[in-house]
């Protein structure tokens, strides 16, 4: 192998390398953008709603959809309830005081707080229980009377 041969080599293998360490890096920097990504999304309310613990129920014009969220420390179980309609004024609905949540035995708990955002025909309301309903393997959110439907009822199995 002469010089100039030698001389040509080595830059492929300089070129090679390059590219070697940018594809690491690309990769790298795809590989942080999806975590990034991912945990963006992980906390949007108060704690989060775990994957598979978000219920909905449809009727009266009306989809209200349900998601238990994780809590931490001393707190009770919270709710993130939204509702959302193109022909109901949901304002009208008083959240805090057309929900329960019932436990295992048929135990009711009474909201403790609600936090509202939104309105009219868009509505995102927290609820947050009693720090006593926390034991409970088995939960049942029950919302009475929105939009001529006497009871949405959903619940949640957390014994698993």
């Amino acid at each position: 192998m002469n010089g100039i041969e030698l001389w040509q080599t080595k830059k492929e293998v300089n070129i090679m390398a390059d590219i070697v360490r940018r594809t690491k890096s690309q990769a790298l920097l795809l590989l942080s953008g999806v975590i990034l990504i991912s945990l963006s999304g992980a906390g949007q309310s108060f704690g989060a709603a775990a994957a598979g613990l978000t219920r909905t129920h449809s009727g009266g014009g009306v989809t209200v959809k349900v998601s238990y969220l994780i809590w931490k420390g001393a707190e009770g179980p919270r709710f993130q309830v939204v509702l959302d309609t193109h022909s109901v004024d949901l304002d009208a609905f008083d959240l805090k005081n057309l929900t329960v949540l019932r436990d295992e035995v048929g135990k009711d708990y009474q909201p403790t707080q609600m936090e509202n955002k939104g309105g009219g025909h868009h509505r995102e309301v927290t609820l947050a229980f009693p720090k006593s309903a926390s034991g409970a393997k088995r939960l049942e959110l029950v919302i009475k009377d929105i939009a001529g439907v006497k009871e949405r009822s959903l619940r949640w199995d957390l014994s698993q």
